[in-house]
């Protein structure tokens, strides 16, 4: 009896995971720029797999109406919270926010994305994507802080921006892939943002709005969505006193 129950078992996971390979083959479809080709393939799934994370998700992808993507999304997050397509669901939602610049939204979507899913690999990118658009929430202690107004503007004049184009956890991959843009005579920098997380970024720009208008070229080069941050800052060094 046992043996026989493990078999139908068996059997019912196998066609789920051979499913879910499929969906992920699709997406990279999608990436390598195949989309119309799975987008005819997409009414079939969705007759056949009506209720699957993943047909779902791969559904929001293909989908050219943004509030029409965002509902699969979120319904992916509501329905199948434990799925490996519902992270990847939050993140495309604070990317719909944050890229409206709707605040409210994209932080709340953000908060929602830290306390669901905290080991998500794309968190950081999340967190990034918001701080580079909106912002981040300030803590209370800082928002009162700044309201002091006590050196609220201590923070230097010739502040610049860059275009993040792609970050990873290991600097020498990131370098290889700086040296990939170099080749092009591009100016790229890899930018250390955290421990372990490192930042290929293109351009200097002395302003926002520079960067802005930057961004539809550096996209196109790079074949990606980049994002605007601020340059760390490199402190000056305090003059040398000399021996009297």
């Amino acid at each position: 009896m046992f043996a026989r129950c493990f078999l139908v078992i068996s059997m019912m996971l196998v066609p789920l995971s051979a499913q879910q390979a499929a969906i992920r083959a699709k997406i990279l479809a999608v990436a390598e720029g195949r989309a119309d080709d799975i987008r005819r393939e997409l009414p079939s799934l969705l007759r056949d797999y009506p209720n699957d994370p993943g047909v779902l998700f791969l559904a929001g992808i293909l989908e050219r109406d943004g509030p029409k993507a965002l509902e699969m999304y979120q319904r992916i997050v509501r329905q199948f919270p434990n799925s490996e397509w519902a992270d990847d669901s939050q993140w495309r939602i604070v990317q719909y926010y944050a890229l409206l610049r709707d605040t409210a939204a994209a932080r709340s979507a953000l908060v929602e994305y830290q306390q669901r899913f905290p080991l998500s690999e794309f968190l950081v990118h999340a967190q990034n994507l918001v701080n580079a658009t909106v912002g981040l929430e300030q803590p209370p202690h800082q928002r009162a802080a700044s309201a002091g107004g006590t050196n609220g503007d201590n923070r230097s004049a010739v502040e610049s921006y860059t275009l993040q184009i792609a970050a990873y956890s290991s600097k020498e991959v990131a370098e290889q892939e700086a040296a990939k843009f170099r080749a092009q005579r591009l100016r790229v920098e890899v930018i250390e943002k955290a421990p372990s997380l490192f930042a290929v970024t293109i351009g200097d720009y002395s302003s926002r709005a520079a960067a802005e208008k930057a961004r539809p070229l550096v996209e196109q080069q790079c074949n990606c969505t980049p994002f605007i941050i601020i340059k760390p800052s490199v402190p000056t060094p305090a003059p040398k006193r000399t021996a009297k």
